[in-house]
């Protein structure tokens, strides 16, 4: 980081630039991509978090709603558009309240739970909820998402982000206020009528101030927003091409799993990062189950579920001076999206892992048509081996949703209104002596305001 980084700060995050929306074959799902909001000039004095992503079922001018439960760290996201995502739900319906022969403490949601990342798999994972019991999180013993139902854990567990035991805390359910986010089915008209109409996004940065410590999102108004209908079209020879090879994938190629390596987020204390310099002190630990030798915790975002080219290469073992191991190597290709790096690993069925080499893209008119690139076995050592195949969940506290620097900051809410009236904070200003800016008539264009203003 070079010096005087703090002067040329922006006074909030910027939000990530050249989003784009591809529909990646699959009945109600729309691919998202971004650039990362670290290569902006403007974000230099921030620690980059992640993005929030927020959606639109009704016009580009919202009302938006956030669609990811935390910070999406990666270039990419899959928006499955028929799930929806309940925040702080308060659970009412108890079906048993420590009563019963093993003392456990069990409820029911009000709408299914789904598994995140997933268009229609029901959960069977903690990982996938988060229960509040008075404001303090609790991790439950099992979830059965067709049901909705939800187990809480009994006794001392161990914490999966501190890796210390969590003493769960003893409640009285007619008293204690037990609250549970996680992403359900929509239901089946609303399905419907969300699929028909258009979808609209705006991709916000989330960033936390060296400083203080405080989490700093952009201003929603600020960010532009964009569809899977406005990016440039390509020709239905082109379009026709892709579909047939998306085709042939489905027919001969291979279910993998996808994990993206994360690009911004939480420092992980074991490269000793400096919050002042924002500079690593040290290289990553390779062992590190934390950051899996990335440096940010939770290492890679996913899994996604894609489809690669059949495996058509040989196997074989040699002999080098750590002893034998197995080679195998290849190339294979997949659609336009994800858009995958060569940092990013895929899993096999068989719990084989694999790195991702240099990457090949075919594209006509800057729209990517194809990706090839080398797959090559990694050694059961390798510590990728234990990054688990639900993905790393990561905590992180609200952001505080910030209008240039002489507005109050405030904790952001669920939903994101997009509000079509001037702020009264900071009116709109006005070019007319004799209208006052809070009272001036604004039109789409320079023609209708002199028509209406009278003079």
């Amino acid at each position: 980081m070079p010096a005087g980084w703090e002067y040329s700060r922006s006074p909030y995050p910027m939000p990530p630039r050249n989003t784009s929306a591809n529909s990646p074959f699959l009945k109600g799902a729309i691919d998202l991509r971004w650039d990362s909001p670290s290569f902006i000039h403007e974000n230099e004095g921030w620690i980059i978090r992640g993005v929030n992503i927020y959606r639109s079922n009704t016009s580009d001018r919202g009302p938006y709603q956030r669609i990811n439960q935390q910070p999406i760290s990666a270039t990419f996201y899959r928006d499955t558009n028929i799930t929806e995502m309940i925040y702080d739900e308060v659970i009412t319906n108890w079906i048993s309240k420590g009563s019963n022969a093993d003392g456990s403490y069990r409820f029911r949601t009000a709408r299914p739970i789904a598994r995140i990342g997933s268009a229609i798999e029901p959960s069977t994972s903690y990982r996938d909820v988060i229960v509040k019991i008075d404001g303090q999180v609790a991790y439950p013993a099992s979830v059965f998402g067709q049901t909705g139902d939800i187990v809480l854990r009994q006794g001392a567990t161990t914490n999966v982000i501190t890796l210390m035991n969590d003493i769960q805390l003893a409640f009285d359910p007619s008293t204690s206020v037990v609250t549970c986010s996680y992403l359900s089915y929509l239901p089946e008209g609303k399905i419907s009528s969300i699929i028909d109409k258009k979808t609209y996004y705006r991709v916000t940065t989330v960033a936390e101030d060296p400083l203080t410590s405080a989490l700093h999102e952009s201003p929603l108004d600020y960010t532009q927003p964009f569809s899977d209908i406005e990016i440039e079209k390509v020709d239905w020879m082109w379009r026709e091409g892709v579909r047939r090879n998306q085709w042939a994938l489905e027919q001969g190629g291979e279910r993998v799993r996808l994990f993206l390596k994360k690009v911004v987020g939480q420092p992980c204390e074991c490269g000793a990062f400096n919050r002042f310099t924002l500079e690593y002190g040290k290289q990553p630990d390779s062992r590190c189950i934390r950051c899996f030798g990335t440096g940010l915790i939770g290492g890679y975002d996913g899994p996604y579920d894609i489809i690669v080219a059949p495996d058509d290469a040989e196997r074989r073992i040699s002999q080098a001076t750590q002893g034998r191991k197995k080679e195998h190597s290849y190339e294979v290709y997949i659609g336009p999206s994800p858009i995958v790096s060569q940092r990013d690993f895929i899993v096999k069925q068989n719990n084989d892992r694999y790195s991702i080499g240099p990457v090949r893209r075919p594209n006509a008119r800057g729209n990517v048509l194809q990706q090839h690139f080398n797959l090559g076995y990694f050694e059961p050592a390798d510590i990728r081996y234990s990054v688990p195949m639900d993905g790393v969940p990561v905590l992180w506290h609200k952001t505080k949703y910030t209008y240039q620097t002489i507005r109050d900051t405030y904790s952001a809410r669920n939903d994101a209104p997009y509000s079509t009236q001037p702020d009264s904070a900071i009116p709109m200003m006005s070019e007319k002596d004799s209208v006052s800016a809070n009272h001036e008539l604004r039109g789409r264009t320079a023609v209708w305001e002199n028509h209406n203003h009278g003079g």
